[in-house]
């Protein structure tokens, strides 16, 4: 098997199939219950879409809760 190969992209429909496991963990002192629930909303958002490392540097950058 070549090392370079690329396996097949994911679609966008088959992103948002992702299990909620694969979810980075929030951290709730981050803020109130509404913060947590607002994080998780746009996380949830941005696994139908955007890649899992996109995801996390997000999440690093504080984006899921200041959005």
């Amino acid at each position: 098997m070549d090392a370079n190969a690329r396996g097949r992209e994911k679609t966008a429909g088959e992103s948002a199939k992702a299990p909620l496991e694969t979810a980075p963990a929030l951290n709730p002192l981050f803020g109130d219950a509404e913060t947590v629930r607002r994080s998780e909303e746009n996380i949830l958002k941005w696994m139908a879409y955007l890649p899992e490392d996109c995801i996390n540097r997000m999440i690093e950058m504080e984006w899921d809760i200041t959005t």
